[in-house]
Formats: C-alpha cells, sequence, structure tokens
C-alpha cells in the first residue's frame, strides 16, 4: 500500500494531478483501498507504541492509552483498551 500511495504521488506531480480526486473506479476497489489504508495507519501506530513503550515502560504507555481511548472513543474504548493491555502484556 505504500508503495502504491507513492506511485500515485508520482503520477499526481507528473501526469495527472486528478488521480487522487478521481479514485479507485468500484465499490470494491473503494473498500480494498480504505481497508489497506486502516492497516497501513495501524501497523504504522504500532511501531510507535512499542517504541514508546520501550522508553517508558509498557505499564505507563497503557495507562496513558487507556485514559486517551477512554475520553475519545467511549463506545469502543473499552474493546480497543483491552486488546492493546493484552498486547502490552506480552512485550
Amino acid at each position: 500500500m505504500a508503495d502504491n500511495l507513492y506511485q500515485l504521488r508520482i503520477k499526481a506531480d507528473y501526469e495527472d494531478v486528478t488521480v487522487f480526486s478521481s479514485g479507485p473506479t468500484t465499490d470494491h476497489e473503494t473498500a480494498q483501498v480504505g481497508a489497506d489504508l486502516v492497516a497501513l495507519a495501524s501497523a504504522t501506530l504500532l511501531v510507535h507504541e512499542l517504541r514508546i513503550a520501550a522508553f517508558i515502560r509498557s505499564a505507563e504507555l497503557v495507562r496513558a492509552m487507556d485514559a486517551v481511548l477512554l475520553q475519545n472513543a467511549a463506545e469502543s474504548a473499552d474493546g480497543m483498551a483491552q486488546r492493546r493491555r493484552e498486547l502490552h502484556a506480552r512485550i
């Protein structure tokens, strides 16, 4: 996905600026691009979380994340917070 985004940027810079505004041509392609972007963002955030955990201890990071999740995403925060607690318990 990252390579695809890079290629789109190059194309937009040098060939066709509408490549971003036109987007995928079918609903399936749109859904796939959206899912790929979510996966890319999630993986990037996870890498940053693990790096921060190495500096400030995993328990401190989990407490900070719980506070942010509970404040900003109340309806889904319990599940997200629990998954992160389980992940950090493994490291």
